[in-house]
């Protein structure tokens, strides 16, 4: 006889915390900011704080030791990002991604990125920096005539980590680009791509925006404007379900959202845990479910010590009604880090989401 997983809170194998609700992701949050000669530490801080997040430290022991010069800074109601740029470029601080939270987290380093003096621009809750162009030609020798030539504007996009970004275009669409010679680098036959989105795990995003390869007679030397889009979607609303004894609860499941979640097992593979998953075509239309998305990072397992790890990536398959993911844990962490046998599995689920047009234009850019 199949158990009964739902008699009561304290006894089912699943269980619900509290639905959670982003806000306006379409925006950008606003800081405003004026100190004189003040610790690093004390801007950042307060920047994180208008920006509704929390920064990580690397080193975490000596980062704010070592990054003591006195700050002035005088923002005047900008968006997170810009605000970020102005004190990272004073402080000569970078910025990495962490992969060891559930949550998109800012990690302040200093480890001369300078991401800083690239050419941004600021458009809602992102920031996306141009780094440069790349032309390349190929020659197969097997068809030596049929020389392969490209060009391509390589960008990053920043997302303030209070917005959860499930999903991002695979490439850029470029929407405007003539040479300073009237030549236009807008590719004649359009990506197949540029529809295209891919999963995305962090608030940091790298893209490419392919261009024409501009002609061998007459080529400009530079753009006098670069336009782009790209589109997001980002979670809005979301349910964080929580599965006590994963190892034990095989065929766990719960709707949410219109969606069946089944914790198939949790085993542990060649170093690692794994969780598989699936997802069941339970109450949605057509396009609701097309549009379903679930990434690894906000998965995680915690054993019995309060210590958790979580997935750093995950694999996904099926067709038709139903999805299967298979998410990893821990591949060779450091000891500290490793745990125990899980006691409880964490999965924060979108159940409402956003789309999130970004469009960004670049000036004077030097063509290779």
């Amino acid at each position: 006889m199949r158990p009964l997983l739902f008699l009561a809170l304290l006894t089912a194998p699943v269980a619900f915390a509290q639905p959670k609700d982003a806000g306006d992701v379409s925006k950008a949050s606003m800081v405003t900011l004026k100190l004189e000669n003040a610790p690093p530490q004390k801007v950042f801080e307060e920047i994180a704080k208008q920006g509704k997040t929390e920064f990580s430290v690397s080193p975490a022991k000596t980062f704010w030791s070592t990054t003591t010069a006195p700050l002035s800074v005088a923002i005047d109601n900008q968006p997170f990002w810009l605000a970020m740029k102005d004190a990272c470029a004073k402080a000569d601080v970078s910025l990495k991604y962490a992969t060891d939270t559930a949550e998109p987290r800012v990690i302040l380093a200093r480890d001369k990125q300078n991401w800083t003096q690239l050419p941004s621009v600021s458009s809602g809750p992102f920031l996306v920096s141009l780094r440069g162009l790349q032309r390349s030609s190929t020659v197969d020798m097997h068809k030596p005539a049929d020389v392969q030539r490209s060009l391509v504007a390589k960008v990053t996009v920043f997302c303030e980590p209070r917005v959860r970004l499930l999903r991002g275009s695979m490439v850029a669409k470029v929407e405007q680009a003539t040479d300073d010679k009237g030549n236009s680098l807008v590719r004649k036959t359009p990506d197949a791509d540029a529809e295209t989105m891919n999963f995305v795990t962090s608030w940091v995003y790298n893209l490419d925006a392919p261009l024409e390869y501009p002609p061998k007679d007459g080529a400009g030397a530079k753009l006098p404007v670069l336009k782009c889009s790209a589109k997001f979607v980002a979670q809005v609303k979301s349910e964080v379900i929580e599965i006590a004894d994963p190892v034990a609860s095989k065929g766990a499941s719960k709707s949410v959202a219109g969606r069946k979640i089944t914790l198939k097992e949790l085993r542990r593979g060649e170093g690692e845990w794994e969780a598989v998953m699936t997802l069941s075509w339970d109450q949605l239309t057509a396009e609701q479910w097309a549009g379903a998305v679930f990434p690894g990072q906000s998965m995680k397992l915690s054993d019995a010590e309060g210590r958790s790890v979580v997935a750093r990536g995950f694999g996904v398959g099926g067709k038709g009604d139903e999805l299967s993911f298979i998410f990893k844990f821990e591949k060779d962490p450091p000891k500290a880090s490793r745990i125990g046998r899980p006691v409880k599995l964490t999965w924060e689920v979108p159940t409402e989401t956003r789309e999130l047009p970004v469009t960004f234009e670049f000036k004077d850019v030097p063509l290779p």
